[in-house]
Formats: C-alpha cells, sequence, structure tokens
C-alpha cells in the first residue's frame, strides 16, 4: 500500500458513498513499559453495500530488530525488545465491519475477497 494509492481509495469512496467519519489516531501497543505509542492510522467511517464500514491506514514505523532477553531468576520473566528506524515507515490498510452483537468494530479477513 502507497500514499497514493490510499488517496485514489479515499477519494473513490466519497465519490461513491457518503462518509461519516474521517479523521487520525493513534496505534497504542500494550507493552511491559506499560502503553506506547507505536504509530499512527488515518480512518474512513462509510455506509458501504457490507453494511457501516471503517477503512484504517496505518503508519508506524519499520521494525529493525527484536531482541529476546532471557533471565533464569526465579520470578523474573523474559521481554522483548523492539528497535525500529526513525526514518523508514511500513504503511498497512485495514477493513472493519461494525458488529451491532459486540457494539465493536470486527475486522474483514481479506482472504475473503480472493476468488476461492
Amino acid at each position: 500500500m502507497t500514499l497514493e494509492r490510499w488517496g485514489e481509495i479515499k477519494t473513490t469512496i466519497k465519490r461513491n458513498f457518503a462518509p461519516e467519519e474521517q479523521g487520525v489516531e493513534d496505534l497504542i501497543v500494550d507493552t511491559a513499559d506499560g502503553q506506547v505509542k507505536q504509530g499512527e492510522a488515518e480512518y474512513l467511517i462509510f455506509q458501504s453495500p457490507l453494511g457501516r464500514t471503517k477503512l484504517q491506514f496505518q503508519k508506524k514505523p519499520r521494525m529493525e530488530e527484536k531482541k529476546f532477553h532471557f533471565s533464569h531468576r526465579q520470578g523474573d520473566s523474559a521481554r522483548v525488545e523492539y528497535k525500529f528506524s526513525d526514518t523508514d515507515l511500513v504503511y498497512t490498510l485495514k477493513a472493519y465491519q461494525w458488529n451491532e452483537a459486540e457494539d465493536d468494530w470486527r475486522e474483514i479477513d481479506a482472504s475473503s475477497f480472493q476468488g476461492s
């Protein structure tokens, strides 16, 4: 996914559907050190033939290194340390459908869009 393609998708949705809401939200991840902002996501909520739909374009720094720290002391747990790039970003597009029963967004599996 690229920034240009995301722009094309937004334009198409705005042309064909009436957006209910759009904006930017932080991507928060729970770590051993507490909650940490890992990136941000631009989102667009609209009514589609699938029902209420949310597209989320995520921007996160590229993970460069993953270190495992083990402890052999009783009661001490292992932890994982991540090193992220200061310059490279990874872009991801996720689609969600509103679930009335759970009153929450449920991610749409991308493989369901491919032919069998």
